[in-house]
């Protein structure tokens, strides 16, 4: 392969030059080189010949111009650009310009579009087609390429983007590694029908591991893709995709699939259902109705499965961990203008671990409209108004029907001099339940409204290398029951039946909060943020005031990355019942990131605490080292551990990727089980992606 030039000449200016200009159907073709000879129709030129079109910009040592059949022969250091996508690097080319019907010898060919490029020691194109022998193509650095595939004949369409390959091997550098009689592939990512990645592994426990997705597109508005797979000492199984595309303003996913276990790996992992089946349905959907300013969207999620074994046998199955045995499907509508704002939501939920769900609560339907604020009388007078309607059904216990009312109007001015902030505010509340399927409880209307007064000023003093700001707020809610009746639960009634019908009370209190930062004066980048809140309760019973939870947030921001704690101190216990602290860290190509948590129930006394942290490093460019892991320090047990290493070049990667984890799992003696895999995943860039897993055998912890 002979090195490439890549500065072409734009325009050659010398006293010398000679020019000639051809016109035709198809343009204008103007000829610039030292020495140009028209003889008939002939046209030769020698020299810094440069030639240009509305398509074509060439230059070459030598060029003959056929005027009566359009055919261009160029000689010696040929470079081609046509429409400043492909360019061409040949020491022979034959072009017709009417035609389109071209020949190379030598041909090295860039694809700026695609980013490949390939070389052919002979080849044609016709029209959009090139016809390619004893060729070479790469995405990599031409001299030296790390990859490149070799083949002894080819074609390449350059409207289909599609390239076949006939006796081709794969080289890595120099040494090749693998052989094929035949290979097509795409060369950009748009949508066509054929075969996929396919996905492969082994597991010591589950044999091979084997996916091969069948993908088909008919139209550009919808395709489907069929995956069986295999787990040869497991089962099998496959999968169904539906994805459509009904208007520009919506999509579907559907997504179905089935997996049935060998009779004795059922046994040896004592797995309850020899059969897992699943499915989910997602549809989208904006301006449905909506029209000029007005905006809307709806949202249709569906899923079902018998099991929870059906996640842990897909074929992209990628990560293992906790799953909920408690699924939710969905449908959501809302309805938003600059003045009001309406939603619907219906949910039904599915506890797979139960034979039916009679007695699980379901949200039929959920209503809500909201109204913006806006004056009323004056400009400093304002409501906005709340409405929610809830409807709480199943077939055994107890249900029912919620209406809540929320309607807040406030007032806001200045005082002393603008330095001090002033809202008044006055909230009415109502809400009614009525009770389904049970006699032993009384409907329910409770009332009341708050009064509330806050003051608040926001505060700004700069020094020389920084700026200061302070923001206090202080609150008074007075809280008025103006209707009380039937069973409340938490305030007539504390029956755990009525907990899905729980509503607030609102009691007298004083809220007092502090919030401040810091910036630099150069940059104004936040340095630090503090905040804090402590709120009184006022306490019928004493008839004094309480301190509830105080609220700590405090941030600090550095060069390199930022270092963060939220906690809650109940001051009844006299300790912290809440904390999360979060710290990041990143230098150059080093990364650590460290978050902590810890909670403590205020009934039970009962405390969690956990950890995460990933760090890693990139060095020599394009290598990067990562680990992970998720730590419940309660249970003393690693919930997941990653250890990830990644060669990232111009035109390949290759990543590997160990996951140790937890596995969610439906078995008779309530087990929990943990695995190994080892993800490798190869990405020959523009070209196509290999990924492979193996799985470790399962252990029971």
């Amino acid at each position: 392969m002979h090195r490439i030039n890549y500065i072409f000449i734009t325009i050659v200016l010398f006293s010398n030059l000679l020019y000639a200009t051809e016109k035709s159907d198809e343009g204008y073709l103007q000829i610039v080189g030292e020495n140009l000879v028209i003889k008939e129709n002939i046209i030769t030129a020698k020299g810094n010949v440069l030639v240009y079109s509305p398509e074509y910009y060439i230059t070459a040592d030598r060029l003959i111009y056929d005027r009566n059949t359009t055919t261009l022969e160029l000689f010696n250091n040929v470079n081609i650009l046509k429409k400043d996508k492909q360019i061409v690097f040949s020491e022979y080319a034959f072009l017709n310009m009417k035609d389109e019907l071209n020949k190379f010898k030598p041909m090295l060919l860039l694809d700026s579009k695609e980013k490949l490029w390939f070389n052919s020691t002979d080849s044609k194109k016709i029209d959009d087609l090139y016809q390619l022998k004893k060729s070479t193509l790469s995405s990599c650095d031409c001299d030296d390429p790390d990859w490149s595939i070799g083949f002894t004949s080819g074609d390449y369409n350059t409207t289909k983007q599609w390239m076949n390959t006939y006796n081709t091997t794969l080289y890595v550098k120099s040494v090749p590694v693998f052989y094929t009689p035949y290979f097509g592939y795409p060369t950009a990512k748009v949508r066509k029908s054929g075969l996929l990645k396919p996905t492969i592994g082994w597991s010591n426990q589950e044999g091979l591991l084997y996916a091969q997705p069948i993908y088909i597109a008919p139209a550009l508005n919808y395709d489907f893709e069929y995956i069986p797979h295999i787990r040869s000492q497991r089962g099998t199984g496959q999968a169904l995709k539906y994805r459509y595309t009904d208007s520009q303003y919506s999509t579907v996913k559907i997504e179905t699939g089935y997996f049935k276990e060998k009779v004795e790996f059922k046994d040896k992992m004592s797995l309850e259902n020899e059969k897992h089946y699943g499915w989910n349905l997602e549809y989208k959907r904006s301006k449905l109705f909506s029209t000029g300013n007005s905006t809307d969207g709806m949202l249709i999620k569906a899923r079902d499965m018998n099991d929870v074994d059906y996640l842990n046998t897909k074929y992209n199955n990628d990560l293992m961990g906790y799953t909920s045995k408690f699924l939710e499907s969905k449908l959501s509508y809302f309805y938003n203008t600059d003045k009001y704002f309406s939603g619907l939501d219906l949910k039904l939920y599915n506890d797979i671990s139960k034979e039916n769900n009679d007695d699980v609560m379901q949200n039929i339907p959920i209503l809500n409209f909201h109204k913006y604020s806006n004056s009323i009388l004056f400009d400093k007078l304002t409501y906005s108004s709340d409405i929610k309607f809830s409807k709480k059904t199943r077939k055994v216990g107890l249900a029912g029907e919620m209406t809540d009312f929320n309607i807040p109007i406030s007032y806001h001015s200045f005082l002393f001099n603008d330095y001090i902030n002033l809202l008044l505010t006055e909230q009415i509340y109502f809400t009614n339940v009525k009770y389904k399927n049970n006699q032993n409880y009384e409907d329910v209307n409770y009332g009341r409204n708050n009064h509330i007064v806050s003051l608040y000023t926001d505060l700004l003093k700069p020094y020389e290398n920084y700026l200061h700001t302070i923001k206090f707020n202080t609150t008074l809610t007075y809280a008025n029951d103006f209707i009380q009746s039937g069973d409340i639960y938490g305030i007539t009634n504390s029956n755990s039946d009525l907990s899905n019908f729980a509503i607030t009370k609102s009691t007298k209190n004083i809220s007092l909060g502090f919030n401040q930062s810091i910036y630099s004066k150069d940059t104004l980048k936040q340095i630090v943020n503090h905040k804090i809140k402590q709120s009184f309760i006022y306490n019928e019973v004493s008839g004094s005031y309480t301190k509830s939870d105080l609220e700590n947030d405090l941030t600090y921001y550095y060069d390199y990355g930022s270092l963060s704690n939220r906690l809650l101190y109940n001051h009844t216990l006299n300790e912290i019942i809440q904390s999360s602290t979060t710290s990041k860290f990143t230098k150059n190509d080093y990364f650590f990131n460290l978050y902590h948590t810890f909670t403590k129930d205020k009934n039970t006394l009962i405390s969690q605490r956990s950890i995460s942290y990933d760090l890693g490093v990139k060095f020599k460019k394009y290598y990067t080292t990562k680990y992970r892991e998720e730590y419940d320090l309660t249970q003393d047990v690693s919930k997941k551990k990653e250890y990830v290493f990644n060669i990232n070049k111009k035109c390949w990667e290759m990543d590997f990727k160990l996951i140790d984890s937890l596995v969610a799992t439906n078995t008779t003696d309530n087990s929990v089980l943990r695995q190994n895999i080892l993800y490798i995943q190869i990405n020959l860039k523009q070209l196509f992606e290999l990924d492979q897993s193996y799985k470790f055998k399962q252990r029971k912890e």
